[in-house]
């Protein structure tokens, strides 16, 4: 089972005193973002071919800033990721330096599947890291399954957890850590009698 529900981005705690940086995406920048959203759906390259009609080869050179996209790939690739082709190229405006609050942190929890996800920060300009705190329900069906180009560190703050990793199951208790590839199918679920939550660091940075 692959979930390809996208969490919106967090919003940035207007607290935040770094200064913002705002301008068009360079190829590269372009090509990350494209990536990114990509990746956050659970789609891979093949997969845009087939939704978008654009080859899968000429998507790779764009994600990897070796190709500039024309009017008409752009398009095609939105309509492939279900999004306004100028979503792709509108300038994000993000600081250099971020800081989340607990308080403000618990207003922006997105649900994903059956588990909640708690972005820990905001993202900086170019980031390539994230980090959040997932919470597991009740019950040993998966809460999460998905896949994914890069890599994934797992530490449970609290409770039990099962992570499967193409299959292979691996318990994980308080204080218990995994790190895998992402391309390999994988899934989170809960094995004990109250929530769990687990600290989660992904890398590329997924667009929560």
């Amino acid at each position: 089972m692959t979930i390809e529900t996208t969490p919106p981005r967090a919003s940035l705690p207007a607290s935040n005193p770094a200064p913002f940086l705002s301008r068009d995406p360079s190829p590269s920048e372009l090509g990350r973002r494209i990536k990114l959203l990509r990746i956050s759906r659970g789609l891979t390259l093949k997969d845009l071919e087939e939704r978008g009609g654009i080859s899968a080869t000429h998507v790779s050179e764009i994600e990897r800033g070796k190709a500039s996209p024309t009017v008409g790939a752009l398009g095609r690739i939105a309509l492939a990721l279900g999004l306004r082709p100028a979503t792709l190229v509108e300038p994000h405006v993000l600081p250099e330096v971020t800081v989340g609050r607990a308080d403000e942190r618990r207003n922006q929890r997105v649900q994903w599947g059956s588990a909640m996800l708690e972005a820990l920060v905001p993202p900086v300009e170019g980031a390539l890291l994230g980090a959040q705190l997932m919470t597991l329900p009740i019950g040993r069906e998966p809460a999460l399954a998905h896949r994914h180009e890069g890599e994934e560190w797992v530490t449970v703050v609290t409770g039990v957890a099962e992570i499967r990793v193409e299959e292979r199951p691996y318990v994980l208790r308080q204080g218990d850590s995994l790190h895998f590839r992402a391309h390999r199918p994988h899934s989170y679920a809960n094995l004990a009698s109250a929530p769990a939550v687990l600290l989660v660091a992904v890398r590329p940075r997924l667009a929560l």
